[in-house]
Protein backbone atom coordinates (compact mmCIF):
# COMPACT_ATOMS: atom_id res chain seq x y z
CA UNK A 1 0.00 0.00 0.00
CA UNK A 2 1.25 3.47 -0.81
CA UNK A 3 -0.06 6.98 -1.26
CA UNK A 4 1.21 10.26 -2.61
CA UNK A 5 -0.35 13.52 -1.40
CA UNK A 6 0.23 17.10 -2.45
CA UNK A 7 1.10 19.86 0.06
CA UNK A 8 -2.57 20.47 0.93
CA UNK A 9 -3.06 16.76 1.70
CA UNK A 10 -5.05 15.86 -1.41
CA UNK A 11 -4.35 12.36 -2.70
CA UNK A 12 -2.47 12.55 -6.00
CA UNK A 13 -1.99 8.82 -6.51
CA UNK A 14 -2.50 5.71 -4.44
CA UNK A 15 -1.77 2.00 -4.65
CA UNK A 16 -3.49 -0.76 -2.72
CA UNK A 17 -5.65 0.36 0.21
CA UNK A 18 -3.87 3.31 1.84
CA UNK A 19 -7.04 4.31 3.68
CA UNK A 20 -6.87 1.16 5.84
CA UNK A 21 -5.44 1.67 9.33
CA UNK A 22 -1.82 0.76 9.98
CA UNK A 23 0.49 0.99 12.99
CA UNK A 24 3.16 3.44 11.77
CA UNK A 25 5.30 2.72 14.84
CA UNK A 26 8.37 5.00 14.81
CA UNK A 27 6.95 7.04 11.94
CA UNK A 28 4.54 8.44 14.53
CA UNK A 29 7.41 9.89 16.61
CA UNK A 30 7.52 13.33 14.95
CA UNK A 31 3.73 13.57 15.30
CA UNK A 32 3.88 12.54 18.94
CA UNK A 33 6.65 15.08 19.53
CA UNK A 34 4.51 17.80 17.96
CA UNK A 35 1.70 16.93 20.35
CA UNK A 36 4.10 17.06 23.28
CA UNK A 37 5.44 20.45 22.16
CA UNK A 38 1.84 21.69 21.92
CA UNK A 39 1.40 20.48 25.53
CA UNK A 40 4.41 22.43 26.80
CA UNK A 41 7.49 20.34 26.02
CA UNK A 42 10.34 22.82 25.66
CA UNK A 43 13.13 21.18 23.66
CA UNK A 44 15.07 22.44 20.65
CA UNK A 45 17.82 21.32 18.31
CA UNK A 46 19.36 17.93 18.96
CA UNK A 47 17.17 17.37 22.01
CA UNK A 48 13.99 17.81 19.99
CA UNK A 49 15.44 15.67 17.19
CA UNK A 50 16.12 12.75 19.56
CA UNK A 51 12.56 13.12 20.90
CA UNK A 52 11.12 12.88 17.38
CA UNK A 53 13.15 9.97 16.01
CA UNK A 54 14.74 6.65 16.76
CA UNK A 55 18.45 6.74 17.50
CA UNK A 56 21.20 4.19 17.00
CA UNK A 57 22.78 4.39 20.44
CA UNK A 58 25.92 6.23 19.45
CA UNK A 59 27.63 8.22 22.22
CA UNK A 60 26.27 11.58 21.04
CA UNK A 61 22.73 10.16 21.03
CA UNK A 62 23.09 8.85 24.58
CA UNK A 63 24.62 12.14 25.73
CA UNK A 64 21.68 14.02 24.21
CA UNK A 65 19.12 11.78 25.94
CA UNK A 66 20.99 12.17 29.23
CA UNK A 67 20.86 15.97 28.76
CA UNK A 68 17.09 15.88 28.11
CA UNK A 69 16.69 13.97 31.36
CA UNK A 70 19.16 16.03 33.40
CA UNK A 71 17.68 19.35 32.25
CA UNK A 72 14.41 18.18 33.82
CA UNK A 73 16.03 16.89 37.02
CA UNK A 74 15.47 13.32 35.83
CA UNK A 75 17.75 10.30 35.54
CA UNK A 76 17.93 7.14 33.46
CA UNK A 77 16.10 5.37 36.30
CA UNK A 78 12.97 7.37 35.40
CA UNK A 79 12.78 5.80 31.92
CA UNK A 80 10.14 3.07 31.60
CA UNK A 81 10.98 1.89 28.09
CA UNK A 82 12.12 -1.63 27.29
CA UNK A 83 15.89 -2.16 27.78
CA UNK A 84 17.94 -2.96 24.67
CA UNK A 85 21.46 -2.72 23.34
CA UNK A 86 22.43 0.14 21.02
CA UNK A 87 21.06 -0.39 17.51
CA UNK A 88 24.15 0.57 15.49
CA UNK A 89 26.53 -2.40 15.25
CA UNK A 90 29.66 -0.38 16.10
CA UNK A 91 27.91 1.33 19.03
CA UNK A 92 26.65 -2.03 20.26
CA UNK A 93 30.12 -3.61 20.15
CA UNK A 94 31.67 -0.61 21.92
CA UNK A 95 28.93 -0.68 24.59
CA UNK A 96 29.38 -4.41 25.25
CA UNK A 97 33.18 -4.12 25.29
CA UNK A 98 32.83 -1.42 27.93
CA UNK A 99 30.85 -3.89 30.04
CA UNK A 100 27.38 -2.61 29.17
CA UNK A 101 24.24 -4.64 28.68
CA UNK A 102 20.73 -3.79 27.58
CA UNK A 103 19.45 -0.58 29.20
CA UNK A 104 16.54 1.78 28.76
CA UNK A 105 18.98 4.55 27.83
CA UNK A 106 20.55 2.61 24.95
CA UNK A 107 17.19 1.45 23.54
CA UNK A 108 16.43 3.35 20.32
CA UNK A 109 13.28 5.03 21.71
CA UNK A 110 14.87 6.51 24.83
CA UNK A 111 14.80 10.03 23.40
CA UNK A 112 11.04 9.85 22.94
CA UNK A 113 10.65 8.47 26.46
CA UNK A 114 12.84 11.21 27.94
CA UNK A 115 10.66 13.75 26.13
CA UNK A 116 7.54 12.06 27.50
CA UNK A 117 8.91 12.45 31.01
CA UNK A 118 9.72 16.11 30.36
CA UNK A 119 6.20 16.59 29.01
CA UNK A 120 4.80 15.06 32.19
CA UNK A 121 6.79 17.64 34.16
CA UNK A 122 5.51 20.45 31.94
CA UNK A 123 1.93 19.27 32.47
CA UNK A 124 2.37 18.75 36.20
CA UNK A 125 1.39 15.12 35.61
CA UNK A 126 2.80 12.09 37.43
CA UNK A 127 6.02 10.61 36.06
CA UNK A 128 4.92 7.09 36.92
CA UNK A 129 2.47 5.56 34.53
CA UNK A 130 3.45 7.84 31.65
CA UNK A 131 3.03 4.88 29.24
CA UNK A 132 -0.65 4.42 30.06
CA UNK A 133 -2.75 5.50 27.04
CA UNK A 134 -4.91 7.59 29.42
CA UNK A 135 -1.94 9.44 30.95
CA UNK A 136 -1.92 13.16 30.03
CA UNK A 137 1.37 12.70 28.14
CA UNK A 138 -0.12 10.00 25.92
CA UNK A 139 -3.25 12.06 25.36
CA UNK A 140 -1.04 14.96 24.27
CA UNK A 141 0.96 12.71 21.92
CA UNK A 142 -2.28 11.28 20.47
CA UNK A 143 -3.63 14.80 19.96
CA UNK A 144 -0.56 15.61 17.86
CA UNK A 145 -1.14 12.56 15.70
CA UNK A 146 -4.81 13.38 15.22
CA UNK A 147 -4.22 17.08 14.54
CA UNK A 148 -1.53 16.51 11.93
CA UNK A 149 -3.12 13.47 10.25
CA UNK A 150 -6.62 14.93 10.24
CA UNK A 151 -7.91 11.55 11.46
CA UNK A 152 -9.08 9.99 14.67
CA UNK A 153 -6.88 7.22 16.03
CA UNK A 154 -8.82 4.02 15.32
CA UNK A 155 -6.86 1.64 17.56
CA UNK A 156 -4.00 1.68 20.02
CA UNK A 157 -1.46 -1.07 20.61
CA UNK A 158 1.82 -1.34 22.49
CA UNK A 159 5.05 -0.74 20.61
CA UNK A 160 8.27 -2.64 21.26
CA UNK A 161 9.50 0.11 23.57
CA UNK A 162 6.39 -0.15 25.74
CA UNK A 163 4.75 3.08 24.56
CA UNK A 164 1.31 3.20 22.99
CA UNK A 165 1.31 3.01 19.20
CA UNK A 166 -1.59 4.65 17.39
CA UNK A 167 -3.26 3.30 14.26
CA UNK A 168 -4.09 5.74 11.47
CA UNK A 169 -4.24 5.32 7.70
CA UNK A 170 -1.32 5.81 5.34
CA UNK A 171 -3.32 8.69 3.85
CA UNK A 172 -3.42 10.31 7.30
CA UNK A 173 0.27 9.64 7.86
CA UNK A 174 1.15 11.18 4.48
CA UNK A 175 -1.03 14.20 5.25
CA UNK A 176 0.69 14.59 8.60
CA UNK A 177 4.12 14.65 7.00
CA UNK A 178 2.82 17.00 4.31
CA UNK A 179 1.74 19.37 7.08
Amino acid sequence: HAVLVDPDGSVIRSWGRPEDPVLPRSSNKPLQAAGMVDAGLDLAGAQLAVAAASHSGEAFHLDTVRAVLADGGLTEADLANTPALPYAPAAQVAWIRAGGGPTSLTQNCSGKHAAMLRTALALGAPLTGYLDPEHPVQRAAAAGIERLSGERIVATGVDGCGAPVAAISLVGLARAFSR
